[in-house]
Parts: C-alpha cells; sequence; structure tokens
C-alpha cells in the first residue's frame, strides 16, 4: 500500500499532454460523481413505484442535500490533509457499490436508507475534485481548466437522460438503468483508479503562474505542509477569518436561483409557463444544456488569454438581467418556439459567462489566502450551496404554485443584480489591496 499511495503522487509538476490528461481524468470523475446520482429520467416509474408525492420527494431532497452539506463540512479539510485523489477513489468506490444496492430498494424506507448513504459520501468528495483542478492548472489557464469541470455535471445530465431514453423502451424499469448506471460507473471509474495521480504536499502548496514558473508573491512566505490544518475545526477557522471567500461565495449562491430553477425544474417551468407539451419542455430545456456546454469552453479560454476574471463575470451577470428583465413579462405567453430556442440557448450561455470566471476568481483568491485551503475552500462553497438548495427548492415549488414562475424569475433577477454588485465591491478592494504596496514603495 504504501508503494502503491507513492506511485500515485507526482513528485514534479505536470506539464503538456500528461497535464492535460490528469485534468480530462478529474472531469471524468465528475461526470462519474455526477452521473451516479441522477434520478430525473426514471422519476416517472420510481415514485408511482413508492407511493411517494411530488412534495414528498421534495422534502426528501432538502434533507439529503442538508445531509451532504454537512458531509461536506468535514471532507474538504480531510482532502487538504491527506491529498484529493485518496479521498475521490475510495468516495466513488463506495458510491458505485451503494448504485448496485439501489435495486434492492423495495419502499420508501429502504430507499430513503441508500440514498442517504450515497448523499453522505457524495458530500465528503465535494471539495477534492475542484481542488485537484486547481493543483493541475496553472493561473494562465485556470478559467479554461473550471469550465471543462463544469462540464461534469452538464454531462452527466445529458449522459442520464440519454441512456434512459435509449434502453428504456427495451427493459421498462427503472431497476434496469440502476443496473446500467452501475457497470457504467465501472467502465469509468477503472482509468479514474489506475491513473488519476495527486501532488505531493509540497507542490500543492504553490502557486503556479504557467507550467514551469511559480508565481511568488514579494514579502510572503508560502506555508509548509507541516503548516497544513490539524482539524476540520482549524481549516474552516483559518479560511473563514478572510472577508474575501464570504464575499465571493455568498452572492454568487444566491445568483444560482436561475441556475437551480432550470436543472431541477425546467421542463416543469416551459410547461406551465409557456403552454409547451413535456415533450417539447424537455426540448426547449435541452437548448440551455447546449448552449451552457459551449459557452463554458468558450469563456475559459477568454478570460485565460485576457487574464480577466471579475469584469467578465460582471459583464456576463449584466447580460443575465438585462434578458431576465425582457423575458420575465412574456410568462404566461406562447412564444413562438425559435424565439424561444434563441432565449434558452443564450440563457445558458450568459450564465457560463457568470460562473467560469467566478469560479477561476475564487479558486485565486484561496490560493492568495493560503494554499493549504483549497478543498476546505471548494468545501465551504459546497456547504453553502447546498443550504441554498435545501431552502430554495421547497421554496420555489411555493412561490411557483401561489405566484407562478415570473415570480421566482424576480427573484433571481434580484439575486443576479446582488451577485454583481458584490463583485464590483471584490474588484475595489482588490484594486486598493493592490495599490497600498506601490503607495508604500514610492512613499
Amino acid at each position: 500500500m504504501p508503494n502503491f499511495s507513492r506511485n500515485r503522487t507526482l513528485a514534479e509538476y505536470p506539464r503538456g499532454a500528461h497535464r492535460w490528461t490528469l485534468l480530462l481524468l478529474t472531469v471524468l470523475a465528475a461526470v462519474l460523481a455526477g452521473y451516479e446520482f441522477q434520478l430525473a429520467p426514471i422519476l416517472p416509474l420510481l415514485l408511482p413505484f413508492l407511493h411517494m408525492g411530488h412534495l414528498q420527494y421534495g422534502y426528501f431532497i432538502t434533507f439529503t442535500v442538508l445531509i451532504s452539506a454537512f458531509s461536506a463540512f468535514f471532507g474538504g479539510p480531510l482532502a487538504d490533509r491527506y491529498g484529493r485523489v485518496m479521498i475521490l477513489d475510495a468516495c466513488l468506490a463506495v458510491i458505485t457499490v451503494l448504485v448496485f444496492t439501489n435495486v434492492l430498494i423495495v419502499g420508501i424506507k429502504s430507499f430513503v436508507l441508500i440514498r442517504t448513504m450515497m448523499a453522505i459520501v457524495g458530500g465528503l468528495m465535494a471539495g477534492a475534485g475542484a481542488a485537484l483542478v486547481r493543483d493541475m492548472s496553472p493561473r494562465l489557464t485556470r478559467a479554461l481548466a473550471f469550465g471543462l469541470l463544469t462540464i461534469g455535471p452538464v454531462g452527466s445530465n445529458y449522459l442520464a437522460n440519454f441512456i434512459a431514453g435509449l434502453t428504456l423502451p427495451i427493459y421498462h424499469t427503472w431497476q434496469s438503468q440502476m443496473w446500467i448506471m452501475g457497470f457504467l460507473a465501472i467502465i469509468m471509474y477503472v482509468p479514474i483508479f489506475l491513473f488519476l495521480k495527486d501532488l505531493s504536499p509540497e507542490l500543492r502548496l504553490k502557486v503556479f503562474q504557467t507550467e514551469i514558473a511559480a508565481l511568488e508573491t514579494s514579502g510572503r512566505r508560502r506555508p509548509t505542509a507541516a503548516e497544513l490544518p490539524s482539524s476540520t475545526r482549524h481549516a474552516f477557522a483559518m479560511l473563514l477569518s478572510h472577508f474575501e471567500p464570504w464575499l465571493m461565495v455568498v452572492p454568487f449562491t444566491i445568483s444560482l436561483s436561475l441556475y437551480i430553477a432550470i436543472q431541477a425544474f425546467g421542463p416543469l417551468m416551459f410547461t406551465e409557463s409557456f403552454h409547451y407539451t413535456p415533450a417539447d419542455a424537455a426540448r426547449m430545456n435541452s437548448y440551455f444544456w447546449l448552449g451552457n456546454i459551449f459557452a463554458l469552453i468558450v469563456i475559459g479560454v477568454i478570460s485565460d488569454r485576457l487574464q480577466m476574471r471579475r469584469p467578465i463575470s460582471i459583464v456576463g451577470a449584466v447580460l443575465v438581467s438585462l434578458l431576465l428583465a425582457w423575458w420575465i413579462p412574456t410568462f404566461g405567453e406562447a412564444l413562438p418556439r425559435h424565439l424561444m430556442i434563441v432565449v434558452a440557448t443564450l440563457l445558458g450561455c450568459l450564465l457560463a459567462i457568470v460562473a467560469v470566471p467566478w469560479a477561476a476568481q475564487y479558486s485565486e483568491t484561496l490560493e492568495d489566502a493560503s494554499p493549504a485551503l483549497q478543498a476546505t475552500g471548494w468545501a465551504f462553497y459546497g456547504l453553502v450551496t447546498r443550504g441554498w438548495v435545501a431552502i430554495s427548492a421547497p421554496l420555489m415549488l411555493a412561490i411557483a404554485a401561489h405566484y407562478g414562475w415570473a415570480a421566482w424569475m424576480k427573484l433571481s433577477l434580484a439575486g443576479m443584480l446582488l451577485y454583481a454588485v458584490a463583485m464590483l465591491i471584490a474588484s475595489r478592494r482588490a484594486a486598493a489591496e493592490a495599490l497600498a504596496p506601490a503607495e508604500a514603495r514610492s512613499g
């Protein structure tokens, strides 16, 4: 086992094709992690089998998300202390086994037990994947790397729906999807287990501008491996003593209200607000994901080429707000199909403009606070995001039921504007901090 662990750890920073291979394996791990939790394609079969109503399922989502957020609190510091790959390998293996146990579900109790165990393990690896992407991406290619990582959950949505659409007409049962999911998970897990490697603790504590040059901060000593946080409490105390993580995570999470609505209830919203059939509503939702996937790569390249993070993200937030301001008054009308395709695709593109530079900037902000806190910082983001999903999911359904989906879109618009203002404040703080040393030197 020591030899195996040693072979999975890199003593030198990877370059070229080797580094990109490790990044793509990390993206594959993100796809696998998202795919193994997919239930949306089989809900029409699963919920009647369980005799579970829609509201009961909504409460179950809130419960599991809160459980996952609690486990993320512990998982991030573990990944910072013991390495990202070890956490990913162990958690993905356990979840893959639990996927097969889904075929043993016979009622609500067994369903809640198995899916809760999956949520706990999933939360433990919440920060490891994003931290590993940071480790394998110098700052000059950081936005593109996080754009690729974001394809993970989006790709898992496509994979699950595509496979279900292809195989359900043949096998007709929700259990068949669990068998297929389990065997595909094993196929995806094998290259991750065999070839994905971690950086040594010493390399993880360095900040690289390019593949071959370390970015040194004048007058600042980098932490050593011995200065890694000794406990979960110590790690979060170190992280949350800085104001920047709060300023970046909380407003961004609130701005995700629009993304959450489309991801969880997009087809329902298109059906109820624009009078599409369920099939047409699903197709409209797919245009959003197509636009999002395309823009994730393009915006990552642009942000890296210009080395701009917050300005691009702010522009994206303003454009999303303008599109929402036009779109919201049309709720309740039967918009032409071609116009709705443009709106859905454009909305997916604009949300990618907001998210990709933010992810790169947040990773760099964590580096500036301490390179030893990457996974803890992403676990904090996962904790806050899961908490917001737990609150917003039932709230969203209640508001949509009483006031219509346009009311939730108005709240989403307010959240996006709040995020834009927060990023302007963060930009001013960063400019002031950069100006202070220059003034001191000139003085």
